[in-house]
């Protein structure tokens, strides 16, 4: 039989409606806590009996759980979260080192990745002196699409491809969330820049007022970007030497042993 070779197209792809609607639902599910069928036909733009049909096939495959009117997700995201923490390499590799330097500092350490243009947070842990623990909380539950303003975004971005990097400037706005974020994108690259010569990044208030963070990039055998381990904690604590050596270099060591056990395999469970 002869072989089928499919055209090449710069084309997008083809995408299923159906498919995009139902993951619409799940993450009006997600950010909202559980919604109505009325609820959701207004914020996912189906009929009540579109929806309704998505809602039973998800139920049936135990995607989502119903108490009475309202809808939720379903405890069956717990195994696809595990399933995703048991098979990361960065987690398992880094989630040791994060805990130690949250014990050691008393601050919050995390461990970040960059996908599809947004930060998400791997990995959290709490010092006993950590400052906003609710926050963050609640703040880990979704992706962030502003890496400027954050040490571990800006550590990431610094390593990232120059086109993937430009294509970041170009797509997104840097948000101005404080006096001292960095709205500019040609004294955001400089900082990059620096980031790159020194091996960790600061974040000078740039997200919140009072908090301030630092972060070092975790790369692969290329020097390639796998993600970043972060500390964050406020500006009473972070000040000085402490902030701008001391804890810095601690963070460049943390990434450093984080590299070394991505490449032996080793996990610090």
């Amino acid at each position: 039989m002869r072989p089928i070779t499919l055209p090449m197209t710069n084309a997008p792809s083809k995408t299923i409606k159906a498919v995009e609607h139902t993951c619409t639902i799940l993450n009006k599910l997600r950010v909202s806590g559980g919604l109505t069928v009325t609820e959701l036909s207004d914020r996912v733009g189906l009929t009540p009996g579109g929806v309704h049909n998505h809602l039973t096939t998800l139920k049936q495959q135990n995607m989502v759980q119903q108490d009475g009117t309202t809808y939720r997700l379903g405890p069956d995201f717990l195994l696809y979260g595990a399933h995703i923490r048991n098979n990361s390499g960065l987690i398992q590799a880094g989630k040791g080192v994060a805990d130690t330097l949250a014990h050691e500092t008393g601050e919050i350490a995390s461990l970040h990745l960059e996908h599809d243009r947004k930060l998400f947070v791997l990995h959290e842990r709490f010092g006993d002196n950590a400052i906003g623990r609710s926050y963050h909380i609640k703040k880990r539950a979704e992706a962030t699409k502003y890496l400027h303003c954050t040490a571990s975004g800006k550590a990431i971005l610094a390593y990232l491809p120059d086109e993937h990097l430009e294509t970041i400037l170009e797509e997104q706005d840097l948000v101005e969330f404080t006096p001292n974020t960095i709205t500019d994108p040609d004294e955001l690259r400089s900082n990059l820049e620096v980031v790159r010569e020194q091996g960790f990044a600061l974040s000078r208030e740039e997200e919140m007022n009072g908090v301030r963070t630092i972060g070092a990039p975790v790369l692969d055998v290329d020097d390639g970007v796998m993600g970043a381990v972060s500390l964050v904690g406020p500006t009473s604590r972070l000040q000085g030497d402490t902030f701008e050596q001391e804890y810095p270099e601690r963070m460049v060591e943390a990434a450093n042993m984080i590299e070394i056990n991505l490449q032996t395999g080793d996990a610090e469970l």
